[in-house]
Formats: structure tokens, C-alpha cells, sequence
């Protein structure tokens, strides 16, 4: 979902509002996705206690990364290759039993084969 002008997002804002989402955070949101995280990545299934890596590489390279919190950006640079169990906090929202500090969604982790 890009909002490529103003009547995009107006209309954004509208349907929002008709859902229940407060002018202010529909805004939020919009601003969000079109200035800066872009089109978020496809959700998987992640169970609990799956086996999961930070796809860093798909984490940094979105537009709004330089401007995100400099403790977050830390995070991702210093575990790039470390594997955490995964909470799910609710649908898509994962979590690291190892650092349940951040949240992350589906998409933006990687799942570990646990076998070998």
C-alpha cells in the first residue's frame, strides 16, 4: 500500500477513520508506508519456539532505516547472524526469547532449519 499523492492518502485516512483508527494514527501510518518503510515483506508461518535469523539484509536496505532508533539499528547490525527463539506475541508479531526487547514481523525474519 503506497500512497503516491494526496488524494491516496486522504482516501487512506477516510476508510481508516470509518474503521475505527483515529485521524492522527491513520496519518501516522500513512506517512509510515509511503515515506518510509515502503511495501512491508510477504508475513510466514512462524510457530512458537521456531528457529529464526533477522533478515538484515532486507531490514536495512528499506528507505526509513538511517532514521529508525540508533539502539534498534545496533541490534540488527550486531545479531545479523545470530539465531533466536522465536514468541509469537500475536499473528505475524514476533518475538526473541533471547531478547524479547523487539518486535518483529514475519517477514522481516528467516527461519532456521533446526535438523542439521
Amino acid at each position: 500500500m503506497i500512497f503516491i499523492n494526496r488524494a491516496g492518502k486522504r482516501a487512506f485516512t477516510k476508510s481508516a477513520r470509518k474503521a475505527g483508527v483515529s485521524k492522527a494514527d491513520a496519518e501516522k501510518y500513512a506517512f509510515i508506508v509511503n515515506e518510509g518503510s515502503g511495501t512491508p515483506s510477504p508475513p510466514q508461518e512462524i510457530r512458537e519456539s521456531d528457529k529464526v535469523r533477522l533478515n538484515s539484509e532486507l531490514i536495512k536496505a528499506r528507505k526509513n532505516y538511517p532514521r529508525m532508533a540508533e539502539r534498534y539499528r545496533k541490534f540488527v547490525e550486531q545479531n545479523e547472524d545470530t539465531v533466536f527463539t522465536a514468541h509469537v506475541e500475536r499473528e505475524n508479531m514476533i518475538s526473541m526469547v533471547e531478547e524479547p526487547r523487539w518486535l518483529f514481523w514475519s517477514g522481516d525474519l528467516i527461519k532456521v532449519d533446526d535438523t542439521q
